[in-house]
């Protein structure tokens, strides 16, 4: 690896070869060099830092956001607390370095993240409180405090990531200006150097394109790539310039900062799988969930799809109003998603007020079973409208089953599909299983009703 020198030394290096040469050519060409060292120093001691900082204050951002989500989602007390020192903490190293605004925000999020904390709590504790003077009664509906407190930390923080991102634009815009006078400059200096004889312009041109030009266009090259989300170049030789080493490097390591952020993002937006309203796995997950199931079956088990949809849906949205609807839903959602003692159990809301749920079950008369039991559990549900009515509804309930491996995913949901109509069309408030059944899958076709 060749040893780098400052700007200084290779301008003194070029003013002694000059001299040689042409005495004018020679005073021109240290004025100019003097000129981009003086830019160069400036943008390592200002604008690099800048952006380092305004990186740092990225990563900070996005680790606030992630927190957020993270204490909004999870239900258990010590990691409440454990998130919420986290967020604390990270909002006091904005303090550091941060703007004014991200200071301000960082500490309104962390004053919301305890506003979520705190709701979570007392959602606790009414569930504590009803469990001891209401036995048996359904869960409560969820305050949704929590989810006010969480959209107004997120907005805050969508603010800070753009700010965060407009100061690194302007700052990298001021660092591609001044590589392009530095470029204009340099071009300059090689038409004054070919007026020099021809073997000091081929060399002067060989250690311009080499240790100049190169790195410069290189630097701006991954500019542009930076702001096209594109793979950053690699120079092939290390800038013997330090202060264009330095600056090619740190280009570099914003590039790759930016584009880890990106990737993070694509997956986090990945990994959003669920419904906002229920918090339960929406349907392109289920569907997943469902063929790897089937995958797993065996002549002795197999996966049961329980096809539930609550029963005149819309005339509570029309009495109570929307709001109580989805109070209905996350009900019932809580339900579902704390039903224990099943077997690689995914509940998920299909669409709607459709919800469903799979599990490997031992027999189609477990999931026969099951799905009554259910039904009486979704029977004996309550939850409190706007306006502080008690709602209760019922639900109706499909059922297939299989237990072969070559079983199509389409074909399993609309055979629960039909066994939720006929139980709805039959009355509603039971379970029926397809009566169709598949080779080897034991006969269906039975049905119970519950008032």
């Amino acid at each position: 690896m060749p040893r780098e020198i400052s700007l200084r030394s290779a301008g003194r290096i070029l003013l002694f070869v000059v001299v040689v040469y042409c005495a004018i050519a020679a005073a021109g060409a240290a004025l100019l060099m003097t000129r981009i060292e003086q830019e160069a120093i400036a943008t390592r001691e200002h604008q690099i830092p800048q952006i380092l900082s305004q990186t740092r204050n990225a990563v900070k951002v996005e680790r606030l956001s992630s927190l957020v989500r993270a204490i909004f989602l999870t239900k258990d007390r010590r990691l409440e607390r454990q998130l919420q020192l986290q967020i604390q903490a990270l909002a006091q190293g904005f303090g550091f370095e941060g703007a004014v605004s991200l200071v301000d925000g960082s500490r309104e999020v962390a004053n919301l993240a305890k506003v979520i904390v705190n709701a979570h709590q007392g959602q606790r504790d009414l569930l504590a409180n009803q469990s001891i003077e209401q036995p048996g009664e359904g869960a409560p509906d969820q305050s949704t405090k929590d989810l006010i407190a969480y959209e107004s930390a997120m907005r805050i923080i969508d603010s800070m990531g753009k700010e965060v991102s407009g100061n690194s634009a302007l700052v990298a815009d001021d660092i591609a200006g001044g590589i392009q006078k530095r470029a204009v400059a340099v071009r300059y200096l090689v038409i004054v150097v070919l007026s020099v004889p021809a073997l000091l312009v081929a060399v002067l041109l060989l250690l311009a394109r080499r240790h100049l030009a190169a790195p410069i266009v290189a630097a701006i090259r991954n500019l542009d790539r930076v702001g096209n989300d594109e793979t950053l170049e690699l120079a092939k030789n290390r800038p013997m310039l330090r202060e264009l080493a330095l600056i090619g490097d740190a280009i570099v390591s914003y590039g790759s900062t930016a584009s880890e952020l990106r990737r993070t993002n694509v997956v986090l937006q990945a990994l959003a799988e669920t419904d906002p309203l229920t918090e339960l796995a929406n349907r392109r997950t289920f569907e997943k969930f469902l063929i790897a199931a089937i995958q797993r079956a065996s002549p002795g088990a197999g996966p049961a799809v329980l096809l539930i949809d609550i029963d005149h849906f819309k005339a509570i949205n029309d009495r109570f109003g929307h709001p109580t609807g989805d109070r209905c839903l996350k009900s019932l959602a809580f339900l579902l998603a704390n039903i224990p003692d099943l077997a690689n159990a995914l509940p998920a809301r299909f669409g709607g007020e459709e919800f469903v749920l799979v599990y490997d079950a031992p027999s189609a008369d477990h999931a026969l079973e099951y799905a009554r039991f259910l039904c009486r559990k979704i029977e004996q549900l309550e939850t409190e409208s706007i306006d502080g009515a008690i709602v209760r509804f019922t639900g109706s309930i499909g059922v297939s089953f299989t237990t072969s491996q070559t079983t199509d995913v389409t074909g399993l949901l609309e055979r629960a599909d039909r066994a939720l109509y006929s139980a709805k069309r039959s009355g509603r408030n039971r379970v029926e299983a397809d009566p169709v059944a598949e080779e080897g899958d034991p006969a269906q076709g039975r049905s119970q009703r519950f008032t």
